[in-house]
């Protein structure tokens, strides 16, 4: 007999062995077997394809996918099902348990609403991605119930593992693996044009200053003669930030710096001469470009407090080293401390230390070391994300074995 019946759960959310009548049953769950996600937070949509057809490749499954602070539109993969989750109380949690019928669960994010929590653990085979430590360190009464309940802890550092032990997980449940996170898909770009400026640029040294603020243009500039202090070929690929000078006030300002420009939107192509190349900044498009053209990247914004940040990803889905200064804001920040903990990015204290770091980063070997760490980094999400699926794939099997 199953570990995990159905009946139970509903016996210890009501008292009784059945929902009430009138609750529908099956009316919109898909044929098949079905994985309940609840994302408490720190999965994005993408991430959760990933995992739906890693998972489908060896097991058909859909996937019931609930918490997510807005539905995200349909990509077209009919196995994701986006719902909301089920009502606060045992009533709610019993007619959506007996409504959807999940065969397994995955929990990811941490573990706050423990009723919740409790009714998947009680109901099916539950597995829980921990974040951290929050929701494991100092586990009261009731969230110790609740991990006793679940399958398998997933969890992103030893940290986290030991402070799972301490609230009464066993060790044999425990597993140390890395962040849940879909490898970013690298931005596009045409071909011919990368293949035209690479052989106009070949044996220039090259780094991009992506989407810099206007008060960081001082220090981008400076980085950029430190450059041409030991490489007086190196080019600067400048895609200008939001509040950036329009491209004739920035002409200007170069020139007053001695640095000689040409700008894409004007039609130009960076001649032998060129010491700032001014990308088009109405063609975001062809972020894709100086990505690849680039071996070295700085992140624009993150030397300012409260603008617009540049993301990573792009530069290390494509194989740049990543230097940023100590601002990210929200999500990002935690991949730019990711990236340098890892030995896959330069953090900058302040604007001043960027010409000192382009200075070194402009080495080719030094370039290549950190992207090639930063692709480990950022890819590891996809090894992750293949590990859980066969985990649950496991799970499904026992679950067709009883």
């Amino acid at each position: 007999m199953s570990r995990f019946p159905l009946s139970r759960a509903f016996a210890g959310l009501t008292g009784r062995s059945q929902p009430a009548a009138g609750a529908a049953a099956g009316k919109t769950r898909p044929p098949g077997r079905l994985v309940w996600v609840h994302v408490a937070e720190g999965c994005s949509p993408a991430t959760l394809e990933d995992l739906g057809r890693t998972l489908a490749e060896v097991h058909p499954v859909s996937l019931l996918v609930t918490g997510l602070p807005e539905q995200p539109d349909f990509s077209g993969d009919a196995k994701l099902l986006y719902r909301r989750a089920p009502e606060p109380g045992r009533a709610g949690l019993r007619d959506f348990l007996f409504e959807w019928r999940p065969d397994i669960a995955l929990w990811v994010g941490t573990p706050r609403d423990i009723a919740l929590l409790t009714a998947m653990g009680t109901a099916c085979p539950t597995t829980l991605v921990a974040p951290g430590e929050e929701g494991l360190a100092g586990a009261n009464r009731a969230t110790r119930a609740a991990l006793r309940l679940v399958s398998e802890l997933w969890v992103g550092s030893a940290a986290a593992a030991g402070a799972a032990r301490a609230a009464g997980v066993g060790p044999t449940r425990i597993r140390l693996t890395g962040p849940l996170v879909a490898p970013p898909a690298p931005p596009p770009c045409i071909e011919s044009d990368r293949a035209d400026l690479a052989e106009r640029l070949s044996a220039r040294p090259v780094w991009l200053a992506a989407r810099p603020l206007a008060q960081e243009l001082g220090h981008v500039l400076a980085a950029h003669r430190a450059a041409l202090a030991i490489a007086h070929r190196a080019i600067l690929l400048l895609v200008p930030g939001a509040d950036c000078p329009d491209d004739d006030a920035l002409a200007v300002e170069l020139a007053e710096q001695g640095l000689t420009s040409a700008f894409r939107a004007r039609g130009e192509e960076p001649l032998d001469t060129t010491e700032v190349y001014v990308t088009d900044r109405l063609s975001p498009e062809e972020d894709g470009l100086w990505f690849r053209l680039a071996p070295l990247c700085f992140l624009g914004g993150t030397l300012t407090p409260g603008g617009p940040v540049q993301a990573s990803a792009p530069a290390a889905a494509l194989g740049s080293a990543i230097t940023f200064g100590p601002h990210g804001g929200g999500e990002e920040a935690a991949i730019m401390a990711r990236l340098a903990g890892a030995g896959a990015a330069r953090a900058l204290a302040n604007g001043e230390a960027l010409p000192s770091a382009v200075a070194e980063l402009l080495a080719p070997d030094r370039a290549a070391e950190l992207a090639a760490a930063a692709w480990t980094e950022i890819s590891e999400g996809a090894a992750v994300i293949a590990r859980l699926a066969a985990h649950l794939a496991t799970l499904l099997d026992t679950r067709d074995a009883i």
